[in-house]
């Protein structure tokens, strides 16, 4: 990676880091048992759109400083783990992927069916979490809030991912084509 990349890299991991943190801890959607929150979406952006590493201290930055600015702090840490391991299925992803034209765009298929196991993550990380820092009763009366959530973030992922599909956001600001011609 060149300097000018790095920068533009490290600049983006702060800012989907900031993002997941307030869309976290203040952006709540109703939801039948209390509410959601849009922060889930961030990290799926964060993960589609930045290489694996900054993926991750984005995720786990931004959903640990959530859980502090929410009052939270006993969760900071479980929560950190499990937002970061969030970005472990699309990381395997583009590391199999790697140069697939079909991850030009944010929304496409193999994205998509990452959802799957990055809800599964969410569920059992959550399930884990409130067994320990609770009870078993706890992480199984958790288990269908926790995937409102997930399916909210995933929803929210579509509809954003869409619209920065449409304005081009990876080969515009990434320059993902550009980068990919070079190498040839």
């Amino acid at each position: 990676m060149r300097n000018n990349e790095k920068i533009k890299y490290a600049a983006m991991t702060a800012m989907f880091a900031a993002l997941i943190t307030i869309t976290t801890a203040y952006v709540k959607i109703p939801a039948p048992l209390g509410y959601a929150h849009a922060g889930d979406s961030m990290i799926y952006l964060s993960a589609s759109v930045l290489p694996g590493p900054l993926g991750f201290a984005a995720a786990a930055i931004g959903g640990g400083l959530a859980d502090l600015l929410a009052g939270y702090p006993q969760w900071a840490v479980p929560t950190a783990i499990i937002k970061a391991l969030n970005v472990l299925p699309f990381f395997l992803l583009k590391y199999f992927l790697k140069d697939s034209p079909k991850l030009e765009k944010i929304i496409n298929f193999p994205n998509l069916l990452m959802l799957i196991p990055t809800t599964v993550v969410t569920i059992g990380g959550y399930f884990v979490a409130n067994a320990l820092l609770y009870d078993v009763s706890a992480a199984v009366a958790e288990i269908f809030p926790n995937l409102i959530q997930a399916g909210v973030g995933a929803v929210l992922f579509v509809i954003l991912g869409k619209s920065l599909d449409a304005a081009n956001f990876k080969a515009n600001i990434l320059s993902v084509r550009k980068e990919r011609k070079h190498e040839t």
